[in-house]
């Protein structure tokens, strides 16, 4: 089969490499399609560790074979890939929180093989949790893809309850901050803004017809009194952080209502990841803080549903769509802010 291996940091071969066999307990998935992450970008460039040679966790595949002693899956069936793999075995991962797993969970394309090849295995710890998650019949692969991306926002978002929501703010323009603002939207925020500095981003998403209220730019338009002034003073009942830039997280709480709910959803970098904070800005109005990290099962489910539904238009975020050959091509796509690239797929 055909894969794009890393060979070393910026160095990607597209090559034969034999296809896995399924031991006892596994699956054999089909690679239907499988989407270019922004955490891939980092691990190709060698910014961050993974065990395996082959990555991409945002899969859609068909089975094509499966081991023995598998139970509930057949030939020819059709999943996304759930990619946290808990212990199973701690109280987190025992309340089905296995991206909480107090023994550190571990993924496909992290530690396992990923989606960029023709073929995957779905090892045995993932089947026996839960993680190939069925596709609904008239869903398309690439849709299929964007369950992953939009899993973690549904995780994100489900501290926040949005139902009676005036206003809700999401920084950064990207795949992620649309796909938080669009589970805003479909869980009854009222209004909701996308802040980010690339005009061209911005411009990409007006011309989508996404469903946002305001597509700000946040290098001429100052946040905290953009948003004053579109809430009537009250400011935002909930802002999102999906862009890994610590200062917006000051920025953000200035911008909350009181009783306001913050989503630290990005990661910020692990070498300086402490931005000075006004503690008085919290406690006075009683405002609430939440961190964002991966998906479990139920937000998979939930994705699911927002897209099989309409709610979520997932096939709209595709702009581009490569072959497995031209994967070198795709990741160049993907990292050019000039290109016009929204969700990037790869079809092996």
């Amino acid at each position: 089969m055909k894969a794009a291996v890393i060979k070393e940091p910026g160095r990607i071969v597209v090559e034969e490499v034999a296809i896995p066999v399924p031991d006892a307990g596994e699956v054999l998935l089909k690679v239907d399609a499988c989407a270019l992450c922004g955490t891939d970008q980092r691990v190709l460039k060698g910014e961050k560790h993974v065990d395996v040679p082959i990555v991409g966790h945002e899969i859609a595949g068909t089975v094509a074979a499966v081991g023995t002693d598998v139970k509930g899956v057949e030939l020819d069936e059709r999943y996304a890939v759930q990619t946290v793999i808990g212990c199973n075995a701690c109280p987190m991962c025992a309340l089905e929180r296995q991206n909480l797993c107090e023994n550190g969970f571990k993924a496909i394309g992290y530690q396992w093989n990923g989606g960029f090849a023709e073929y995957m295995v779905m090892p045995v710890a993932g089947v026996r949790q839960g993680c190939l998650i069925p596709l609904p019949a008239g869903m398309s692969a690439e849709a299929g893809t964007l369950i992953e991306p939009l899993s973690c926002c549904v995780n994100g978002m489900r501290c926040l309850p949005f139902e009676g929501m005036h206003a809700v703010a999401v920084f950064g323009g990207g795949i992620i901050g649309v796909l938080n603002g669009l589970v805003a939207k479909a869980r009854g925020a009222e209004r909701v803004v996308i802040f980010d500095v690339a005009q061209d981003r911005l411009n990409l998403l007006e011309s989508l017809g996404l469903p946002f209220d305001g597509l700000i730019n946040s290098r001429d338009h100052d946040p905290v009194e953009w948003i004053t002034n579109f809430t009537g003073g009250r400011g935002a009942n909930a802002v999102v952080v999906a862009a890994s830039v610590k200062q917006l997280v000051p920025i953000g709480i200035q911008m909350l209502a009181r009783d306001g709910h913050l989503s630290i959803f990005a990661g910020m970098p692990k070498s300086d990841p402490v931005e000075p904070l006004d503690l008085n800005l919290i406690h006075y109005p009683e405002l609430h803080i939440h961190g964002a990290n991966s998906s479990v099962q139920r937000d998979y489910t939930e994705a699911r549903e927002l897209i099989s539904s309409g709610r979520v238009a997932a096939e709209k975020l595709v702009t581009h769509t490569f072959s497995l050959d031209d994967f070198n091509e795709a990741v160049a796509t993907q990292g050019n802010p000039a290109s016009g690239s929204l969700k990037v797929i790869i079809k092996p």
